[in-house]
């Protein structure tokens, strides 16, 4: 979930308190005033994801107030209410509110509905931006690369999207497999539907269920009003379940009544519902595994892994590391408002020849850091990467001339020492060393005929030159 902005707005200062420290420390902001006609002018002069509204304010009718939030088209509006009237609940409820929590509540179930109301809001928001790329053409998600893996999985992709059956994805975590599932919704009939996603490791065991298949009015103690899942949220659209591997068992058992049926129960109800959706679900797990291990039902796994794809951990594919920095920047100074910054050399080939134990993820979070805190206006250093990546690549203390020493001889035998010592660091392979060194590989191989030294270290030893 992204920081949010949220409209609070109550005339009593503790419940002011109350909710704003909850959004707060979720790093959501707020703006809270007890004045109704403060807050009309707030939201038509401001952007809200969330407006949480108490109907009871002493200058405007907070359903008043509500309807006007309900107007824009990004807000999801809560109402909370000291009346136990059932027509305004009802009143507000047609409205178009998302829900509406009467007075005295239970924080932590306040907090769970604010956050439920600004992820909606989210999601509304992406899929209303997806909808707009597929109204101006665009070609799909922002998938970044240059490599043979990265185009073998964009024709992937595409040839998977127009068919309806279940797609498994796997792969470490950080490799992008949510960007992969919206490329395949956006590719597929279903992209002017929903795109909904759900962590299935984000959310208790105690809550799960209840946000895949919602309720109805007196499931249990606090259900005051009906509420849909996931599934119903999907209606038309894409469903994607990430870590699915973390699901537990007994709601293995329900979401495959529902993959094979096609309907599900709402909790507390007696009446099925069709389900239109497409499943995706992705993993970091060994689902395979898992199963031998009885933590994952078999006749699930098999449900699921009718199309498998998995992507490979960016070492897997360093040439895309180029193009995704260079990605990464502009992207980070349109959001920072920075001027754009080219990649010393020193600093890109510590990114290249660094690990990514977490992936594209991790190189982002990289960028991110480097554009932020550098202190270059024009170039993205070495010492600005994190000194995990930045160590990878020693400082270079370059030799001086000795005296009397011809320079075209200084200057070669440096040049053997650099070509035999990255030959040496990739096992004498000689499109990696080309790559390390920054040439092609013909070049390499022209210089090592040039310099003496031998295409195959098996038939001759070379000397390394000491460089002075």
């Amino acid at each position: 979930m992204n920081p949010a902005r949220a409209l609070l707005v109550d005339d009593d200062p503790t419940i002011l308190e109350v909710v704003g420290t909850l959004l707060s420390r979720h790093g959501h902001e707020v703006v809270g005033t007890g004045s109704g006609l403060r807050a009309a002018q707030c939201l038509r002069s401001e952007h809200f994801d969330l407006a949480v509204v108490d109907l009871m304010l002493p200058d405007l009718s907070g359903l008043e107030l509500a309807r006007q939030a309900v107007a824009k088209p990004d807000t999801v509006v809560v109402v909370l209410s000291g009346s136990t009237s059932v027509e305004t609940a009802l009143q507000a409820m047609k409205m178009g509110i998302y829900d509406y929590v009467p007075k005295p509540f239970r924080t932590e179930e306040l907090e769970h509905t604010l956050l439920r109301a600004i992820e909606k809001s989210q999601l509304n928001q992406e899929n209303k931006r997806l909808r707009e790329q597929i109204q101006g053409q665009t070609s799909g998600p922002q998938m970044v690369g240059r490599s043979a893996a990265w185009e073998n999985l964009q024709t992937l992709l595409r040839r998977v999207a127009p068919s309806p059956s279940t797609v498994l994805i796997t792969g470490p975590s950080g490799t992008g497999k949510e960007l992969a599932a919206r490329a395949i919704h956006q590719w597929s009939p279903r992209a002017h539907g929903p795109f909904v996603p759900i962590h299935c490791g984000a959310i208790p065991e105690t809550l799960l269920e209840d946000e895949l298949f919602g309720h109805v009015r007196g499931a249990y103690t606090d259900a005051r009003t009906d509420r849909p899942g996931r599934f119903q949220q999907a209606e038309g659209g894409t469903l994607f379940l990430d870590e699915i591997g973390t699901m537990p068992l007994s709601l293995q058992v329900k979401l495959l009544r529902v993959i094979q049926e096609r309907e599900f129960t709402p909790l507390g109800s007696t009446r099925t519902v069709k389900a239109d959706f497409r499943l995706l679900a992705a993993t970091n797990e060994d689902l395979g595994a898992l199963v031998a291990q009885r933590r994952f039902r078999e006749d699930l796994y098999y449900r699921l892994n009718v199309i498998p794809i998995q992507l490979q951990p960016l070492k897997e594919h360093p040439d895309d590391i180029p193009v995704l920095v260079a990605h990464f920047i502009r992207k980070f100074a349109r959001e920072l408002g920075l001027p754009l910054k080219q990649v010393e050399p020193a600093a890109l080939q510590a990114l290249e020849a660094y690990g990514w134990p977490g992936n594209v993820r991790e190189l982002e979070n990289a960028v991110e850091r480097a554009m932020a805190l550098g202190s270059d206006p024009e170039r993205l250093l070495l010492q600005d990467l994190p000194a995990s990546v930045a160590g990878v690549v020693p400082s270079v203390a370059f030799p001086s001339l000795p005296q009397h020493r011809d320079l075209g001889r200084f200057l070669e035998d440096l040049e053997r020492h650099l070509i035999l010592e990255a030959l040496q660091g990739t096992g004498w392979n000689k499109s990696e060393s080309a790559r390390r060194l920054g040439m092609r590989r013909t070049t390499l191989l022209h210089r090592l005929r040039a310099l003496g030294i031998p295409l195959d270290p098996l038939h001759e030893t070379p000397v390394s030159h000491e460089v002075p």
